[in-house]
């Protein structure tokens, strides 16, 4: 019996509005819907993916090619009519639960088992940054270099808001929030009245925020994990990915582990590398184990202080999910030995624009396999038509 995989990019959204009414906006609609096939590169051997409109025979094809991909894109209707080993959502969510509750039902015993299988409030605390605050805060403890100043401050007002803007730049985080959003820069003594009026909306949905000390950036890297049902914690690899001025995604760095590892260690020690993800992995443990499986992806920073030295952020925010440094390491085995690419999620507001853009990118990159492994050039991952918005892709360069 076969896995059903499926793409939710709300489900952090979903976690934090805490209802099974949730509906999602329409660009998280159209994002889950041109992205659906993205699942497929996670999948196991005959694997269902989930999509919402099935993609041509040539692209299929061209992606069982170059990436051996042997997983069968079905449409909701088929979908239940069939039973699945397990059903694998990109993150868990009370709609996802929802969602699935016909086929919970078809799938009998086997999907129902375990700590996934129904959702509650309690789950809800799973997600909240206060999680990773928490994990922060035990490594800081054990391991000195990384600075007391990084870890965040919950509050619970906009006085308490004011007081510490005041002081410093700074970074307000909503509780339940994911990949950028919910996440507002202020500047110090800047707290203007228009960031007073998001920050009110955030404490009365969610209560209160997360606010941390404003970091001078330097790179974004994460240590990927998976929890298996035996609570297990397998460390999976690094990424090293990159962000905007707001915090959002823009992509990651398709490459081995020992590249990976080199570009962070050029500015940590690779021995405080190994004790973050010791430390980490108890942590972690402490936290999770028990009553979550499945992937997970933790944020880290490296940041230059005020002297001008690079120190370590270990705990940025926790992915309780699949996550795009999860897909890039799925897509590094499929590239040659020293090749390194990148892999991102591409939109435009402008009807035929994606389309377009991709093609000319397959003639201005094209691939080059040599003995069934990317060398060079341009794919894209997920299927584009001229009503595309978002495209996945991947770019490797040439040695």
């Amino acid at each position: 019996m076969q896995d059903l995989y499926l793409f939710n990019p709300d489900n952090e959204i979903s976690v934090a509005n805490g209802t099974n009414g949730y509906t999602p906006k329409a660009n998280i609609a159209v994002m889950a819907d041109n992205l659906s096939f993205l699942m497929a590169y996670l999948t196991g051997e005959e694997d269902y993916v989930l999509v919402s409109r099935l993609p041509g025979y040539d692209f299929l094809e061209r992606r069982r090619e170059v990436f051996g991909l042997t997983c069968k894109p079905i449409l909701w209707d088929r979908a239940c009519l069939l039973s699945f080993r397990e059903v694998r959502p990109w993150g868990w969510s009370p709609r996802v639960h929802n969602l699935l509750g016909e086929l919970k039902t078809r799938c009998g015993e086997r999907f129902r088992q375990g700590v996934m299988a129904e959702w509650n409030d309690e789950r809800r605390e799973l997600y909240s940054r206060q999680r990773a605050r928490e994990c922060l805060e035990f490594i800081r403890q054990r391991l000195p270099l990384v600075e007391a100043t990084v870890v965040p401050r919950q509050c619970s007002s906009l006085d308490a808001i004011r007081e510490i803007t005041g002081e410093e730049s700074v970074v307000v985080k909503a509780p339940w929030s994911s990949s950028g959003k919910g996440i507002l820069f202020i500047p110090r003594g800047e707290f203007t009245k228009k960031e007073e009026e998001i920050v009110s909306g955030m404490l009365h949905k969610q209560g209160f925020v997360m606010v941390e000390k404003r970091l001078n950036r330097i790179l974004d890297f994460a240590m990927e994990f998976k929890m298996d049902n035996d609570f297990q914690l397998q460390y999976l690899g690094f990424s090293v990915f990159k962000t905007g001025k707001r915090g959002e995604y823009e992509g990651n760095v398709v490459a081995s582990e020992s590249r990976l590892r080199g570009m962070i260690s050029a500015y940590a020690d690779e021995e405080v590398l190994e004790r973050v993800r010791e430390l980490l992995t108890e942590a972690l443990l402490e936290q999770y184990r028990g009553i979550y499986t499945g992937y997970l992806g933790v944020d880290m920073m490296i940041y230059q202080d005020e002297e001008g030295r690079y120190r370590v952020q270990p705990c940025v925010e926790i992915n309780l999910r699949y996550n795009m440094g999860i897909v890039a390491l799925q897509l590094q085995r499929h590239l040659a030995e020293g090749a390194e690419g990148r892999f991102c999620i591409r939109f435009s507001a402008k009807a035929g624009e994606i389309r377009g853009s991709a093609e000319e990118r397959r003639k201005m990159f094209p691939l080059e396999i040599h003995h069934g492994k990317v060398v060079s050039g341009y794919i894209n991952l997920t299927p584009v038509d001229e009503e595309s918005r978002f495209v996945a892709e991947l770019i490797v360069e040439k040695k």
